[in-house]
């Protein structure tokens, strides 16, 4: 497949996995990052409150704004501002895969009930087997995470270069979109008995599919404050999403209804 081709597919299977979602009575699953997206915002917003706090008690200390109340002020809130700032910075870069590890038992579930549908491939349900596939879930996000990490610091630099700046922001945006994506098609990939590398070669061959799919996820990461939040909802739309690619590519017979 050209890569044009892998990209139309998979968008595409973002209007299907929606559809697929509501008949095939799945949507119930929407609930789970509702409640999981306000319990994370409430308890790192709280951290974040008592961080700001411990940093502002240090002006106390500060002899040169002790007799100012507006000097006292200022700096304070300077301090809560900067602290709130780099909580929804980290939040938008980290957020994303505190999303894929915290929702691995669920879409580890959506991708094989899915697939099931679509192929009729029955896997027998074994808690022992759904840790494994949460495990490898958690796992595999924390290795895309690292290895994102490590790539992305040199981009970073480079995009406060003039001009340079432009093509490398583009850069770390596909490169999230492609490990995200990588993440959603793992799970298919994890029961077709593959292990990491066989998966790594198995998604580099599909690469735009994972961009496309991963993109669509990535996009509300830059929304401030509640771009976790969205994509927590995004996440159960993304890895049906994938698995309807990967498996329409499979089986180019199959149709949807």
């Amino acid at each position: 497949m050209t890569p044009f081709e892998q990209i139309k597919t998979g968008l595409a299977a973002y209007g299907k996995s929606i559809r697929f979602v509501f008949k095939n009575k799945m949507a119930w699953s929407l609930i789970v990052p509702l409640v999981l997206s306000i319990l994370l915002f409430v308890i790192a917003q709280s951290y974040v409150n008592d961080l700001a706090e411990y940093l502002k008690s240090f002006t106390n200390e500060w002899g040169f704004i002790q007799n100012s109340k507006f000097l006292g002020g200022f700096f304070k809130g300077l301090i809560a501002f900067i602290t709130e700032l780099v909580f929804i910075i980290l939040f938008a870069y980290l957020g994303g895969y505190i999303v894929l590890m915290l929702m691995s038992p669920l879409l580890s579930y959506l991708s094989e009930k899915t697939e099931q549908i679509l192929t009729g491939n029955e896997y027998q349900f074994s808690a022992k087997q759904m840790l494994k596939d949460t495990a490898r879930g958690i796992l595999m996000a924390l290795r895309n995470m690292i290895i994102e990490t490590l790539i992305v610091i040199p981009a970073f630099i480079l995009s406060f270069v003039p001009v340079i700046g432009i093509f490398a922001g583009l850069f770390m945006f596909l490169l999230s979109a492609y490990f995200y994506g990588f993440s959603f098609i793992d799970y298919l990939n994890e029961r077709q008995k593959l292990n990491i590398k066989q998966s790594v070669q198995t998604v580099r061959r599909y690469k735009w599919i994972a961009i496309a799919n991963g993109s669509v996820f990535a996009l509300p990461l830059v929304i401030p404050v509640i771009g976790a939040q969205i994509a927590g909802f995004v996440s159960v739309f993304s890895v049906v999403a994938a698995t309807i690619a990967i498996v329409e590519i499979r089986n180019n017979s199959l149709r949807f209804g």
